[in-house]
């Protein structure tokens, strides 16, 4: 009886179809499907079997507690020039079933469960996590596009406790007509809590979805980051989308960390970058919510 190509190839136990080579599957697949396996000789079958076969997994993956909650973390080998170090392939808060079916899409394989991450990849989650600083160690953004990858990059530089709209990120990496493009690509964000996409806004002020889990995660990220939520989403009824002060005449986008100790009496808003330099104000230089003119 003939065997599809995620089957054992001979009646001994061998290991399961896990090559990430489409083109070289489809090959095993049609060969295994055009004549027994006896026909097959025997050299080259072992070398096949080497080739698309693996006895174990290429990547591994554990829970992480965190402040926010259980969170999932993949990771897999660095490249040989980085021997004995490992790269976060994707996290995610999701339940386990759904984390692990979104490693075998993204990579093609099952993860192998393991109880807990290697405790370097472990303290840099929650070094990221909770502030301290951005995640330092490798992280695999190989599957995706040049795009992607400028947008998600660009997002790391977003400060904690700070916003920017998505079209912030649009203008910051050279296509500032790309604002909903720039919107998929924070939705796909392979790595969200690592590289924060909570942090990016809707263009009308609005928090928005979130890779990590939905509009209520993102509202809980930014709240123990320190953001003011509730005013966030009062500016953001009221169509005002920069803060400036009156001392400096320069204005900010609102959670810029320039304005947190701004007197009241000196704050002005405004509904656009027009406005704004209409009024004589220059944009930060810190937050760039605007170019100069």
């Amino acid at each position: 009886m003939r065997r599809g190509s995620a089957e054992m190839m001979t009646q001994d136990d061998e290991p399961t179809l896990v090559s990430k080579n489409r083109a070289l599957s489809a090959l095993a697949a049609a060969l295994l499907a055009s004549a027994p396996a006896t026909a097959i000789d025997p050299a080259f079958r072992a070398s096949l079997r080497a080739t698309l076969f693996e006895t174990s997994p290429t990547f591994r993956y554990a829970p992480l507690e965190t402040p926010i909650g259980r969170i999932w973390v993949a990771y897999g080998p660095a490249p040989d020039s980085q021997a004995g170090a490992e790269v976060l392939k994707l996290v995610s808060a999701r339940d386990e079933a759904s984390f692990v079916a979104s490693v075998r899409h993204l990579h093609g394989e099952n993860p192998g469960r393991e109880t807990a991450l290697p405790e370097r990849i472990a303290a840099r989650a929650l070094d990221a996590i909770n502030g301290r600083k951005g995640y330092r160690g490798s992280i695999d953004l190989s599957i995706l596009t040049p795009f992607h990858r400028q947008v998600l990059e660009k997002a790391r530089e977003i400060p904690r406790g700070q916003v920017r709209p998505y079209a912030w990120i649009a203008r910051e990496i050279g296509h500032p007509a790309a604002v909903r493009a720039v919107g998929t690509a924070l939705a796909n964000n392979p790595v969200p809590f690592v590289i924060p996409c909570h942090r990016v806004v809707r263009s009308d002020g609005e928090l928005g979805q979130y890779s990590g889990g939905g509009t209520d995660t993102k509202e809980r990220l930014l709240r123990f980051e320190g953001v003011d939520v509730p005013q966030l989403r009062t500016l953001a009824r009221q169509g005002l989308r920069y803060r400036g002060s009156r001392n400096t005449k320069i204005f900010c986008l609102p959670t810029c960390h320039t304005t947190k100790h701004a007197k009241d009496k000196w704050t002005v808003y405004f509904h656009s970058e027009d406005e704004a330099f209409r009024a004589g104000f220059r944009p930060c230089k810190v937050c760039r919510p605007a170019l100069a003119i």
